[in-house]
Formats: structure tokens, sequence, C-alpha cells
């Protein structure tokens, strides 16, 4: 979902990672199927399109990004079979207009804990185009830009002809995080590795504070082959805000491909559990930071329109307040926007531009606003 993914792959931010041999790991206590450990109960979310593994998912039915058309049909996320499992497919009707598919937890804040999923699908044969998110955690509201932390994506982006490259498929473990930040830089952290010709994979995530540990195991369960294994670590790690979780199966219009001519495709997903970090007992009381006590709504001022300057009025917020900008085109971050004003390009015609105002002061917790969309003219 981060503009990153459009680049090449040459161009990822190098992250400081800590990858440790193969090998095999005794079982985590998690809610689901994958663990022999007894069910533990936890909030299961408010009802939406059906019920899975404990939770409430809610299938997407709205258009937008990321697939390159914007195309998602409700109909390409399949309920729950006999055995359990849910299958996301890519359909293409027409032959020249493929249609994505995701669905996403109706309960918002997971934070700290251990997540994991089992997925069938041999990657090996996942066509170039096409983009696998697996489980990703998302909040587009979180402060100061959203966050995003990757379990188990995998794809070609496209395949590198644009770029004179080659790309093969491969995965990913890693986060994005700090939306006023341009692509590649900041907190966006992410550790790629070759996909195998394993047609069942299983991979958990251990979410800590200041810590994340990833691992992709062969086969279902964690008493397969280890493939890989990844840590995390320093202040740019996500916090828990109100995350959902996501799954989807979308098409990038980048990296050379041909998005319009993708085949069906789909994914199958085994399993998914998740079990909350333990409180951590303390005498102490933990400090409670408050919002800032005043913040409004901000505005957008001027003729949205190509070739003209929008700027942005952060509106009253309480006085010492400093504040941070990023600019959206129909909801997707615009790289490098971070000014108060904004100048239209003819590739704003026709779309829906907003603004986002983070508002920061000393002694209290971040406070983001975004403004009413404004469309900008066809012409």
């Amino acid at each position: 979902m981060n503009l990153t993914r459009a680049l090449p792959r040459s161009l990822f931010v190098a992250v400081t990672a800590v990858v440790l041999a193969a090998g095999t790991i005794t079982p985590a206590n998690a809610v689901g199927t994958v663990s022999n450990e007894p069910m533990t109960t936890v909030d299961p979310g408010p009802a939406g399109s059906f019920s899975w593994k404990g939770f409430n998912w809610q299938k997407r039915f709205w258009a937008g990004a990321p697939h390159y058309n914007r195309l998602v049909d409700p109909a390409n996320v399949a309920n729950p079979d006999a055995r359990g499992h849910v299958k996301l497919s890519i359909t293409n009707p027409t032959g020249n207009a493929p249609v994505g598919a995701e669905f996403l937890s109706t309960r918002k804040g997971f934070g700290y804990g251990t997540y994991s999923v089992t997925v069938e699908k041999d990657l090996r044969s996942l066509q170039k185009e096409v983009v696998w998110g697996c489980l990703f955690t998302y909040d587009p509201d979180a402060a100061p830009g959203y966050n995003e932390i990757d379990l188990c994506e995998a794809s070609a982006w496209g395949g590198g002809a644009a770029y004179g490259e080659s790309w093969p498929v491969s995965a990913a473990h890693g986060y994005w995080f700090d939306a006023t930040k341009a692509p590649g830089q900041g907190g966006n952290n992410t550790v790629t590795f070759g996909v195998t010709a394993d047609p069942v994979l299983t991979h958990r995530m251990v979410w800590e504070p200041r810590r994340i540990t990833f691992e992709t195991f062969a086969g279902e369960g964690y008493t397969g082959k280890l493939l890989k294994r990844t840590i995390l670590e320093g202040s740019t790690v996500p916090v828990p805000a109100r995350e959902a979780i996501h799954f989807n199966l979308w098409v990038t219009g980048g990296g050379g491909g041909s998005p319009a001519t993708v085949r069906p495709e789909s994914v199958v997903l085994r399993d998914f559990s998740f079990t909350p970090r333990p409180a951590v007992q303390s005498t102490t009381p933990a400090p409670v930071i408050a919002p800032i006590p005043l913040s409004s709504t901000p505005t957008i001022q001027g003729t949205a329109r190509a070739g003209r300057t929008l700027s942005a009025n952060p509106g009253r917020w309480t006085t010492g307040t400093t504040f941070r900008y990023q600019w959206y085109r129909s909801g997707v971050a615009i790289s490098g926007a971070t000014a108060k004003s904004y100048r239209v390009n003819v590739r704003d015609r026709n779309a829906q531009l907003t603004v986002r105002v983070t508002g920061i002061k000393t002694g209290y917790r971040s406070v983001a606003k975004t403004s009413a969309p404004t469309r900008v003219a066809a012409r």
C-alpha cells in the first residue's frame, strides 16, 4: 500500500536486521488452530461480512488503491468453506480490467502480540504484476502518518522491465511508518527474500515495544523448516494504534508489466490466529499522556485546478502547537507533498485532494486531523 512499492527494488532503503539460521521452533500460545494450546477469549470486533477464526471480517466493497485500476469486488473473497479456508481471487471478466480482492478485521486495535497465518499458494507461480498483500496491519489515521506492518507480502512488482531490470518474485518482512516522510526514508524498513517451492507456508509475527520478530516456515504450523527469520528493532518500530488486520490480492501498474491482461489468480488462507501480549505487571502507574486539548479540522483554501496552488489552514489549536502536513490524492499519500501549500498538477484532475495536519506539542500526544475532500477540476 505504500508508494515505495512502486519503486525498483534497488531503491529500497537498507535496513538493519538480524537473520538467524533455520531450525525448529516451539509453537507459541495462539488463538486459532495453528496452536494446540487452549482458545483464549478476545474481542472479535463488530459484525461484518463473515466470521473466521474467532474474529469478524469485512469484505472490501469500495474502489480505490492500491489496485492499479481501483476495481475491487467483495465477491472475490469467498466465505470460509467446510474446512475453514478463505479464498481471495483476482478476476478479469473482460480480459482487460482485472478486479482485486481484500478483506479486513472489523476490530480496530490489536496491538502487541503474536500474529500467525497459514497460506496455501506456490508463490513461484505468482504473475509478475500481482501483489499478494498477505497479512498486514494498517491504520490510516495514526500520527504522524499511517503505520503498516507487513508479515508476508510477495510480488515481482511488475517485473522491472520499465527500469531495464528483471525482478523475480520475492517475499518480504517489514513495516512502513510516518507518511510525512518521502518513500525510502525514515521508518520504511523492509527485508526481502526469495520464494521457495513450498505450496503451504506459515508466517508468524511477534510485535513488542521497539521490536518485531518475523518468521516464515514451510508447511502448516511451526514444525517445518524455518525459511526466514527477521528481527527489526529501534525507535521507528510502529506503536499500537487503531490498526485493522488486512489480507489483499491486487495488481500493480508499475515495473513494466502488463496489468490489464493479468489472468485470474487466487490464494487460499488456511488459518489465522492472534494472541495479545501479556500485560506487564508494575507497581508504578503508567503515565497518562493526554492529547492536545484544543484542535480543529483543517480546511483547504484556493482554487482546485491544475497549475494553481492550494494552502492548508490548520484551524484553531492550543498555543505552542507546531504542525506537519501531508497531502493526499484520492486517499493515497502524495510523495513529497509535506508542505503547508500544494501546487495542483495534471495528475490531480478529477481526483479528490485532502490534507492531513498533525499537531505536535511538548508534553501532549500528537493529534492528526484530515480536511474535507476538494475535487480538482477536469481541466
